[in-house]
């Protein structure tokens, strides 16, 4: 028994010691510069910029119809009605398709981000934790509540923008 106080002592005593932090690593690794622009490039490029306007305009598109159905739906016939809802679920379908394939582009060229910038975070988060003592890093999507001071993610960043 008289060990596992002395244990427990310890490791309190050793806790103290360094500090506890919070740190986003995707949000650290996607705030960065070099991050930044290769989304704008995305986001520019022209097979996005159609595949984003094609969600818009079906966007629209449902929008018109659902306001044409409540407006004068109660009026129409029992085939115009089914027309427009089977006219609806199609344009709704479509609108998932072009949403999932934005999603899709957008999820992959944040992998391939994450893949080239991860050794130089994992740096970045070692020469942090020697410099400034830090004992934990918890990951700030775990945690409820954490101090600005105590989170660690805008440093990562900075020190990201800073490596070459």
């Amino acid at each position: 028994m008289f060990a596992a106080i002395a244990l427990s002592l310890v490791s309190a005593v050793s806790f103290a010691q360094g500090k506890v932090v919070v740190l986003d690593p995707t949000g650290a690794v996607m705030g960065t510069a070099a991050a930044k622009a290769k989304f704008d490039k995305l986001q520019k490029s022209a097979d996005f910029a159609a595949a984003k306007a094609k969600l818009d305009g079906l966007a629209a598109d449902i929008k018109a119809l659902q306001t044409e159905y409540q407006k004068d739906g109660m009026t129409w016939s029992a085939e115009k009605r089914a027309e427009s809802e089977k006219k609806l679920q199609s344009l709704g379908q479509d609108y998932q398709f072009q949403g999932k394939k934005l999603q899709g582009e957008q999820q992959a060229l944040m992998q391939q981000i994450m893949q080239e910038l991860g050794p130089k975070m994992e740096a970045v988060v070692k020469q942090l934790v020697e410099s400034e003592n830090i004992s934990m890093i918890v990951d700030a999507k775990s945690v409820m509540m954490a101090k600005p001071e105590n989170d660690l993610t805008p440093k990562v960043t900075e020190l990201l923008n800073k490596a070459k």
